[in-house]
C-alpha cells in the first residue's frame, strides 16, 4: 500500500493538501505548523476517528478544524497496483468523520468489501492499535510498551505463524474459567460454600425463632393486662374529673351573678361619669395646668431678675463722665483734636544764604576784615540752626500730648458706648421677660377656665384648680372600681361560657357523691399508658414478625434436600477447577519456553538494526519477558543496561527496537507505511546520517527473483520522516522526496 495525496480540513489544516512519493518522504515544517496534526490525520483516514475518547483531548474535539467547518478529508492511495479514493466527512455533529466512500479512482464505482471500520486492517493487515504503537514512531514514542494487542501478534507470529492464537489470549480465558470458579471471595465455588452456610444458618434460625415465637406471646399477654388495669384506672379518674367539672360549674354561676349585682350598684353610685379615657385627659390637663404654674412662676422671677439687672446698667451707663453725651459728639471732639505741625526747611535755607553770603564778603574784604565777617556769618547761621531744632523739639512735645488726650477721650468714649449698649440690652430682656411672664399668665389663666367647664359638667359644684383635683381623683377612682368589677364580670362570664362548652357528656355523677380514688395518681396513669400501648404494640410486632418469618422459611425437609444438592454441585466445581488450574500451569511452562524463543528474534533483529545505526559498536541486544533492553558493544562480553546508555546511544537501541518490531509484526506482503513524527529529533547529526541512511535503504525497492529465474523489483515500503528541522531534508537533497510545510 502506498499513499498518494491527502487533503485535510482538520485541526489547523483548511484543505491542504500533502502529495508524497514512494519510498523516504521528508516532510520538514517547523513547530505547531501541522506535522502531528497531519499523522492524527493519516490514522483518522485508515481507521476512523476512536469513538470512545471523551473530554477536551479527545481526537474529535482537539482536531476540531479552527474555521468551524465540518471535519473532512480524502486520501488517494495505491492499493497493490489500484487506484483507491476514500472520502470522511461530517454530517451529525455528534459523529465526525462519520460518513465513509471509498472508490476506485476517476470512477464511482465503490471498493467491495470495504467499510469505514475495515479499512486499515484490510489494507495494512493490523489493527488499529498495533499500527499505532509500531508503525508510528514519535520523539515522545520511542519507549517500547508491552500492549497486549502487540504481545499477542508479536508472540503468535514467532512461534506458530498464525495471529489468531496467543498465550495472553489462552491464559486469561483459563484464568476467567478459574475466577469463575474462585477468585478471593467471589465465583462459583465461594457462593455454593456460602449458599451451604446459609442453609444452615437457616435451619438454625428455625430453631432459635420458635422459641422467641412463644417467649414473644408470653410478653403480649402480660401487655395486655397492664392495659386493662391502666385503662380502668382512667375511667375512674375521668368520673372524679367529671365531678370536678360540674362542680366548677356551679361555682362560676353563682360568681357570674354575684357580679353582675355589684356591677350594676357601683353603676347606679357612679351616675354620669365621663369613661377613663376622658378622665384620663382631664388629669393630663391638670398636670399640664400645675407645670404651667410652676413654669409662670419662674418667668416671673426670671422678669424681676432681668429688670434688677436692666436697672444695675442703667445706673452704671449714668455714673459714666460721659453721660449722656451723643455718639456723634464724643466722636466729633475727639477729631477736633489735632496735633501742630512741624515747620519747613525755611530756617536752615536760610542759614545757608548767609554762610554764602559770608564767604563771598570773606572773598572781596581785606584780611582783619574776612575774619570778621566770617565769624558774624557763622554766629548767625548758627543762631538760625539753633531755633529750627528748639521749635521742632516743642512742637513734637505738643504733638504727642495731643494724641495722648485724644487716645483717652476714644478709650472712654468706646467705654461709655459699651455701657449704653449693655444698659439698652438690658432694658429689651426685661421687656421681653416680663411679657413672656404676663403671656403665660394669661394662658394659665384660660388652661384653667377650660378645665374648670369639663369638669362642672358631671360635678357642678366643683371650684378652683384644687377642686378640679379632689374631683377627679374621686372620678377616677370610681371609674377603677367600675373597670374592675366591669373585668371581672367579663371573666366570669367568659369562665362560665368555657365552663359551659367543656361540661361533661352524660351520664353526670352526682357532684355530693363521694367516689374512690385511684391508687395511682392521673399523672401517672396518664404517662403509664403510652407505654403500656407501646409495649403491647411492640409485642404484637415482635409476634407477627416471628410468625411471618417462620412462614417466609423454607421448610427443614426442603433445606435439607438443597444442601444435598449444593454440596454435589461444590464437588463437581472443585473437580472442575482443579482441572484449570493444572491447565494453566501446562500453558505458562509452555508460555515461558515461547518467550524463550521470542526474546532472542526480536533481539537479533534489533541489534541487526541497532549495529547499522552505531556503525557496528553494538553487534547484540537481549530483551527480557518485559521488552526491558540492554545492549552488548562490540568485543565485550559484559551487556549494559539502557540506563547506562548515553542519551544518544539509548534513543538509538528503542528507535532500533521499534524498527524491530516493525519488521517482525507489520505484515511484509503489505508493505505498510512507517511513520515517524520527530522521532530523529534528539539525534544529534551523526547518529541522524546513520538512521536516515537505514531508512533510506529500507524505503529502497528490493531486487526479487521470479519463478522464471528473473529479477522484478519488491513492493516498495513507504516512509513518511515528519521533523521540525532542515538537515534531514539537506542532508536527503536529491536521494529523497522532501517537502517543505509553511
Amino acid at each position: 500500500m502506498r499513499i498518494l495525496d491527502m487533503q485535510a480540513a482538520y485541526g489547523r489544516l483548511r484543505g491542504d493538501t500533502l502529495r508524497l512519493e514512494p519510498g523516504l518522504n521528508v516532510i520538514c515544517a517547523p513547530n505547531e505548523s501541522g506535522k502531528s496534526t497531519w499523522c492524527s490525520f493519516l490514522r483518522t483516514m485508515l481507521y476512523g476517528l476512536p469513538t470512545r475518547q471523551s473530554g477536551p483531548l479527545a481526537d474529535k474535539n482537539r482536531y476540531a478544524p479552527w474555521t468551524g467547518e465540518a471535519m473532512q478529508g480524502r486520501m488517494d492511495l495505491d492499493a497493490g497496483g489500484q487506484l483507491w479514493t476514500v472520502l470522511r466527512g461530517t454530517r451529525r455533529v455528534g459523529a465526525p468523520m462519520g460518513d465513509f466512500s471509498c472508490t476506485y479512482t476517476g470512477t464511482s464505482q465503490p471498493v467491495p468489501d470495504i467499510t469505514g471500520q475495515n479499512l486499515g486492517e484490510t489494507l495494512l493487515g493490523v489493527p488499529r492499535e498495533v499500527f499505532q504503537r509500531s508503525a508510528f514512531i514519535g520523539q515522545s514514542a520511542l519507549a517500547v510498551t508491552q500492549d497486549p494487542e502487540l504481545e499477542r501478534r508479536i508472540t503468535s507470529l514467532l512461534s506458530t505463524g498464525q495471529e489468531d492464537v496467543s498465550y495472553s489470549e489462552s491464559y486469561d480465558r483459563l484464568k476467567k474459567q478459574l475466577n469463575r470458579r474462585r477468585h478471593n471471595k467471589t465465583g462459583l465455588i465461594p457462593a455454593l460454600e456460602q449458599e451451604l452456610l446459609r442453609m444452615d444458618d437457616a435451619l438454625r434460625r428455625q430453631e432459635e425463632l420458635a422459641a422467641q415465637l412463644e417467649d414473644a406471646r408470653a410478653q403480649l399477654r402480660q401487655a395486655q393486662t397492664r392495659l386493662e388495669e391502666l385503662e380502668q384506672r382512667r375511667a375512674q379518674w375521668d368520673a372524679l374529673e367529671k365531678q370536678a367539672a360540674l362542680r366548677q360549674w356551679r361555682e362560676a354561676q353563682e360568681d357570674l351573678s354575684a357580679r353582675q349585682q355589684q356591677l350594676t350598684a357601683l353603676e347606679q353610685l357612679s351616675g354620669d361619669l365621663p369613661d377613663r379615657d376622658a378622665l384620663a385627659r382631664m388629669q393630663a390637663q391638670l398636670d399640664l395646668l400645675d407645670r404651667s404654674r410652676d413654669t409662670l412662676t419662674q418667668a416671673r422671677r426670671t422678669a424681676q431678675q432681668r429688670q434688677s439687672e436692666a436697672q444695675t446698667a442703667q445706673d452704671a451707663w449714668a455714673a459714666h463722665p460721659l453721660y449722656p453725651a451723643e455718639e456723634t459728639q464724643l466722636r466729633q471732639q475727639a477729631e477736633a483734636m489735632t496735633p501742630p505741625t512741624m515747620p519747613g526747611p525755611a530756617l536752615p535755607i536760610s542759614a545757608a544764604v548767609l554762610l554764602c553770603a559770608a564767604a563771598a564778603a570773606f572773598a572781596l574784604l581785606a584780611a582783619p576784615a574776612r575774619f570778621i565777617a566770617a565769624v558774624c556769618g557763622a554766629a548767625a547761621a548758627a543762631g538760625l540752626f539753633l531755633y529750627y531744632m528748639v521749635s521742632r523739639r516743642r512742637i513734637a512735645a505738643r504733638q504727642q500730648t495731643v494724641r495722648a488726650q485724644r487716645t483717652a477721650l476714644e478709650r472712654q468714649t468706646a467705654a461709655y458706648l459699651e455701657l449704653r449698649a449693655a444698659a439698652r440690652q438690658a432694658q429689651e430682656q426685661s421687656r421681653q421677660a416680663t411679657a413672656a411672664a404676663n403671656g403665660l399668665a394669661l394662658q394659665l389663666q384660660q388652661q384653667l377656665v377650660t378645665l374648670l367647664a369639663q369638669v362642672q359638667r358631671f360635678r357642678p359644684a366643683t371650684g378652683g384648680a384644687d377642686g378640679i383635683r379632689a374631683v377627679l381623683t374621686d372620678a377616677l377612682r370610681q371609674r377603677d372600681a367600675l373597670d374592675r368589677a366591669a373585668a371581672g364580670l367579663r371573666d366570669a362570664r367568659l369562665r362560665c361560657e368555657l365552663l359551659t362548652r367543656h361540661l361533661p357528656q352524660p351520664p353526670l355523677p352526682d357532684p355530693e357523691e363521694t367516689l374512690p380514688r385511684p391508687v395511682l395518681s392521673r399523672e401517672q396513669v396518664d404517662a403509664a399508658l403510652p407505654q403500656a400501648r407501646d409495649l403491647l404494640q411492640a409485642a404484637r410486632s415482635r409476634v407477627d414478625g416471628l410468625t411471618g418469618q417462620l412462614r417466609s422459611m423454607d421448610s427443614r425437609e426442603s433445606l435439607q434436600a438443597q444442601q444435598d444438592q449444593c454440596r454435589a454441585r461444590l464437588d463437581t466445581l472443585q473437580a472442575e477447577y482443579d482441572a484449570i488450574a493444572l491447565a494453566m500451569d501446562a500453558l505458562t511452562q509452555a508460555n515461558n519456553h515461547l518467550q524463550n524463543r521470542f526474546s532472542p528474534a526480536l533481539g537479533a533483529e534489533t541489534a541487526r538494526i541497532f549495529s547499522a545505526l552505531t556503525a557496528g559498536r553494538y553487534d547484540k541486544v537481549l530483551l527480557d519477558r518485559s521488552l526491558s533492553l540492554s545492549a552488548q558493544p562490540a568485543g565485550d562480553a559484559v551487556p549494559r543496561a539502557l540506563a547506562l546508555l548515553s542519551q544518544g546511544a539509548g534513543d538509538q537501541l528503542y528507535l532500533a527496537a521499534r524498527l524491530a518490531i516493525c519488521q517482525m509484526v507489520l505484515p511484509q506482503d503489505k508493505a505498510v507505511p512507517l511513520i515517524l513524527d520527530d522521532a530523529l529529533a534528539n539525534f544529534d547529526d551523526t547518529r541522524m546520517a546513520a538512521a536516515l541512511d537505514w531508512l533510506l535503504e529500507e524505503s529502497r525497492p528490493q531486487a526479487e527473483p521470479t519463478p522464471l529465474g528473473l529479477l522484478e523489483e519488491s513492493r516498495t515500503r513507504q516512509i513518511l520522516l515528519f521533523t521540525c528541522h532542515r538537515r534531514e531534508g539537506d542532508y536527503l537533497r536529491d536521494r529523497a522526496h522532501v517537502i517543505s510545510l509553511n
